[in-house]
């Protein structure tokens, strides 16, 4: 008994231990398995690595490459950008050079003492019971501007004239020009040789013409695009009303600011209102930025200021309906006739008694008469809407 129970535990352990054997050959096969599903996916990952280090590389030589591109466009870019420079340089030269000529030959502008002496001393002498207080005030008076919004001191105001193209065509420094159209009404009421010979229209007009001409020349050597069109014979020819002469002179000087902007002239040198002054500061040689191009800025407070060259005006209309000008008409110019533009009426959609009459005139009689009716009816509407276009005029 004790030998067959003996065998018997051998056996419950053999069979034990060949369970346990057959577990650790599954054991072993999965781990097989595993190691090469491992060893799979490590090669599948030495591949794509590979695969991501060689497009890194081309990556890094794409990289070196558009470095290298950059570097030469930087650098072609910088040999443009001097070489533009170096350019717009003689081309401001070459302009500044001919402007120069051209203001020192054909438009030259310059300073005048007029010697007129100051309406405060005058006064005084005139009037022995005005106080010296009164006086002062005058004289400070005299000598202040209207600029950007406030008042300012202008030591120019009326003690010279700015003269273009000799001293006798010159104009007020102070931009007041009302000798122009006092002159004007003035012809008006009277006539005679003298008022032909003492014109001061002529010089004042013929000092703005030139100014025209040599802003607009400028224009075209600076390539500045003016904001106001205004042709060379604006101030020529017949005499200007009040209305026409104040709004072409605002024009006038919103462009010489405009240059001055463009060429970057010192803005506490400009006055709105000091047409040949304005000028005289943007071609001056010791304008440093003289024929300069690209962008600048446009200061408004100093264009706002012209409407105080004669604050009456703007809220004037001429008697005649002729005189009445439009902004469209002014910024063409005047070198062109200019048409009245047609007042268009209703046209009746039958033809009136007295259309009827007319048109009667003017067809002839047709077999037809549906068609005679047609062409009566329309010879109507063109006669009464010529009627009325005429009517108008």
């Amino acid at each position: 008994m004790e030998g067959k129970w003996i065998t018997d535990q051998l056996r419950w352990k053999i069979m034990s231990c060949k369970m346990r054997i057959e577990q650790l050959k599954q054991t072993i096969c999965k781990g097989n398995e595993e190691m090469k599903k491992n060893s799979e996916g490590l090669l599948k990952t030495k591949e794509k690595n590979q695969k991501l280090y060689s497009r890194a590389q081309r990556h890094q030589e794409k990289k070196e490459k558009i470095q290298r591109h950059n570097r030469k466009l930087g650098d072609l870019v910088e040999k443009k950008t001097n070489d533009l420079r170096s350019h717009y340089e003689r081309l401001a030269s070459l302009r500044r050079s001919h402007i120069l000529e051209l203001t020192s030959v054909i438009f030259p502008i310059d300073e005048v003492k007029t010697g007129m002496r100051d309406p405060a001393d005058v006064s005084s002498e005139s009037d022995s019971a005005m106080t010296s207080s009164t006086v002062s005030k005058l004289a400070e008076a005299r000598r202040t501007t209207y600029l950007s919004g406030r008042w300012v001191c202008d030591d120019h105001n009326g003690d010279t004239s700015i003269s273009i193209t000799g001293p006798w065509i010159s104009l007020p420094n102070n931009g007041d020009y009302s000798a122009y159209y006092n002159w004007v009404e003035e012809k008006k009421t009277t006539q005679g040789p003298d008022m032909e010979h003492n014109n001061p229209a002529h010089t004042i007009s013929a000092a703005l013409c030139y100014a025209t001409q040599l802003v607009n020349i400028l224009s075209h050597i600076l390539d500045v695009n003016l904001p106001k069109k205004l042709c060379n014979s604006e101030f020529c020819g017949e005499n200007l009303s009040k209305q026409k002469f104040t709004r072409a002179v605002k024009k006038l000087n919103t462009n010489i600011l405009y240059l001055c902007f463009s060429q970057h002239v010192n803005l506490d040198q400009l006055q709105p209102l000091h047409t040949l002054r304005n000028l005289m500061y943007l071609v001056s040689s010791n304008s440093e930025h003289l024929g300069r191009s690209g962008p600048f800025e446009v200061r408004a407070d100093l264009e706002e200021s012209m409407e105080f060259v004669d604050p009456g005006v703007a809220g004037e209309s001429d008697e005649s309906g002729d005189e009445h000008i439009s902004d469209e008409e002014t910024d063409l110019g005047t070198d062109w006739e200019n048409l009245p533009s047609p007042r268009f009426c209703d046209i009746p959609s039958q033809p009136v008694e007295v259309s009827q009459s007319q048109s009667t005139q003017v067809s002839p009689p047709i077999a037809s008469s549906s068609a005679g009716g047609m062409i009566s009816s329309a010879a109507a509407s063109v006669t009464s809407w010529f009627k009325a276009y005429t009517g108008h005029r």
